[in-house]
């Protein structure tokens, strides 16, 4: 019988980032530790899971029940499946308890402070892979969420892996033993364990497959909050006539471009413009509240020639938090996981719709192509263009990892023309 077995550690922890021993103890997942879990969980969605498992510590819970969204399996907590077990030294700080945490550490032996050392750990994590077999069949996948040290201890025990080897390159190279949310490869065939992949990031594990996704970026017809020069992010407001025809534009110079999938921001702005543009398509639009616009605070809705300076001076920051927005951060962290989700749920050619707006798409240039708003409207003083016009088309692909472009957000009517 052959079981394979996709091998996720959890998410970072709090203790992960105060640097105190977790091994039995607990600590729950920091938000970035979500994040990576969600960011793992789109690489892996794709793949045929059979089966979950995963730790009782409910930092590998929490991981698994993230992981585990796109397949539709509850997870197995299995305690076989906890960390390795550091007895009193567990919860210690790594400097302050150097000296004693290091002799454990070099022998590999936790025992006289109650804790664990490889027979004991081979011992139980044997019976765990019995349970998990029992409950398998030829060829199916198991999704196993588990801890650093546990994996470093299976290349001691069922492995038979080179782990001083292994760390001497992982340390030549500054790359962590098993990244937080990281993922490992191993197999099971006739009663012999055979790592395949060793631990990698979810980014390096999804450059493994070849895939070209395009995208057509869109922003919204215009609307009456345009006419009237007030600021518009969340806030809205309804598409004007004008704005209505430069989404029929739009939409014909989009009509021969073969949609695998259509988003759109959540604002009815967005979605009229997208309806517009997908009618010779015959689909929808995925409303998604991270292709919004910026969230511009207390400023929305006021007339910005007015405050021009000062909103100009916020704007080329990207900081509008004490006002109650958003701020950079935020602002990219939501392009970043938004496209690389998208990137991900597609296949291989597929063309992809997404409507949004004006400043999101200057974010999008700064976050995807390292292209500043100062930058983009150097540019476009230069050529003598409106740098995000109504409906303007801006078409970018993915590429085993790689954002590229060749122009910037172009007005429809251009859309093929030289």
């Amino acid at each position: 019988m052959r079981v394979n077995f996709i091998y996720v550690r959890h998410g970072q922890t709090l203790f992960n980032t105060i640097s105190r021993m977790q091994g039995m103890c607990d600590s729950p997942l920091t938000e970035n530790g979500i994040h990576q879990a969600e960011d793992t969980a789109s690489a892996l969605r794709h793949e045929k899971i059979d089966h979950i498992y995963c730790s009782a510590s409910e930092r590998a819970w929490d991981t698994a029940l993230i992981l585990a969204k796109y397949h539709g399996i509850q997870p197995v907590c299995m305690k076989e499946l906890k960390e390795f077990d550091f007895g009193d030294l567990d919860g210690k700080h790594f400097e302050r308890f150097k000296d004693r945490i290091q002799p454990h550490r070099i022998a590999d032996d936790w025992t006289d402070v109650n804790g664990e050392n490889v027979p004991l750990f081979k011992e139980r994590s044997d019976r765990g892979f019995e349970k998990i077999l029992s409950s398998c069949k030829d060829g199916d996948t198991v999704l196993l969420v588990s801890h650093g040290s546990f994996f470093m201890h299976l290349m001691k025990t069922i492995f038979d892996y080179d782990q001083q080897e292994y760390i001497r390159r992982m340390r030549e190279q500054n790359r962590p033993f098993i990244p937080n949310a990281g993922i490992a490869l191993f197999t099971y065939e006739d009663g012999k364990y055979t790592l395949t992949q060793e631990p990698m990031s979810a980014t390096e594990y999804r450059n493994r497959v070849k895939k070209k996704v395009t995208f057509y970026f869109v922003r919204h017809g215009e609307t009456k909050f345009n006419v009237e020069k007030r600021l518009q992010g969340w806030c809205d407001s309804p598409l004007t006539e004008k704005g209505k025809q430069q989404a029929d534009t739009a939409k014909e110079a989009l009509r021969n471009v073969s949609f695998a999938k259509a988003y759109c921001s959540t604002t009815e702005r967005t979605r009229d413009t997208a309806e517009i543009i997908l009618e010779p398509h015959h689909m929808e639009a995925i409303p998604d509240k991270r292709l919004k616009e910026v969230f511009f605070g207390s400023y929305e809705g006021c007339h910005y020639e007015n405050r021009w300076d000062e909103i100009m001076q916020r704007n080329l920051k990207n900081d509008w938090k004490d006002a109650g927005g958003e701020d950079a951060a935020e602002i990219t962290f939501r392009i970043h996981q938004f496209f690389q989700e998208a990137a991900d749920e597609a296949k291989d050619g597929d063309n992809i719709l997404c409507v949004s707006h004006g400043d999101l798409y200057m974010n999008l240039l700064k976050t995807l192509f390292l292209l500043s708003k100062e930058e983009v409207y150097k540019i476009s003083d230069r050529e003598g263009v409106n740098p995000m016009p109504n409906a303007g088309i801006f078409i970018f692909t993915y590429e085993d990892g790689v954002y590229t472009y060749d122009h910037l957000m172009r007005d429809p009517q251009t859309i093929g023309k030289s």
